[in-house]
């Protein structure tokens, strides 16, 4: 235990202290695809990451789009809001980045669980107060929430990615990282396995975490 403590704290100061690396992994899936899961691993291969930030959700949809990409400049890896918006701007900006694209085991999983979600969060509750940035991120009021919308949205952003990268193949990497492929997704896009067997742990989590 103590020896575990020690490491992670060598390695939380190196990481802190090590200059960013150039290349970027950048997931795209939409939230609640498992990108949790999928950051937890990034920050096991020891990357810098960045997780979701509503507020500069906010800024990418007031279109302060350099003002999000000055702060990825400071990051190596992204997942959840607003990252998975941004895969054309991390295209031009950042040659090189690979891209995971998070995938559910179909829209109805997903559909699923962002239902359990807003659940647990409590979104409809009449004492749930809502964000600062709820509105202008979301375009809709909590109580009318529409997941046939959030299927399509779902469903239009995976084709979106795709047919992009069909048509830039020699710019960059894209690796699909549904339910079953995640291991041969995540391990080519940040180049290798990370210290210590890291990756095997963190992939039996994510496949079970994903898988429905």
């Amino acid at each position: 235990m103590i020896a575990t403590r020690i490491n992670n704290r060598i390695r939380s100061s190196w990481l802190n202290l090590r200059p960013v690396r150039a290349t970027k992994v950048v997931g795209i899936g939409l939230p609640k695809t498992g990108t949790t899961s999928l950051g937890y691993c990034l920050r096991r291969f020891g990357f810098k990451h960045q997780t979701f930030d509503m507020d500069l959700a906010l800024k990418v949809k007031r279109n302060q789009i350099d003002e999000v990409l000055s702060v990825a400049e400071r990051r190596e890896s992204f997942e959840d809001w607003p990252w998975f918006l941004l895969y054309k701007e991390f295209d031009r900006r950042f040659p090189n980045t690979k891209f995971i694209l998070t995938l559910r085991k179909d829209t109805a999983a997903y559909v699923r669980s962002l239902q359990g979600h807003h659940e647990r969060e409590g979104i409809r509750n009449k004492d749930w107060v809502k964000p600062h940035w709820w509105d202008e991120v979301h375009g809709m009021q909590p109580a009318e929430w529409d997941y046939g919308k959030s299927a399509q949205r779902y469903e239009n952003h995976n084709r979106a990615v795709f047919e992009y990268f069909a048509k830039h193949p020699d710019t960059s990497e894209i690796f699909n990282a549904g339910m079953t492929s995640f291991s041969a997704a995540v391990i080519p896009a940040v180049g290798g396995c990370p210290p210590l067997g890291a990756a095997w742990p963190c992939v039996a989590w994510f496949i079970a975490a994903v898988g429905g």
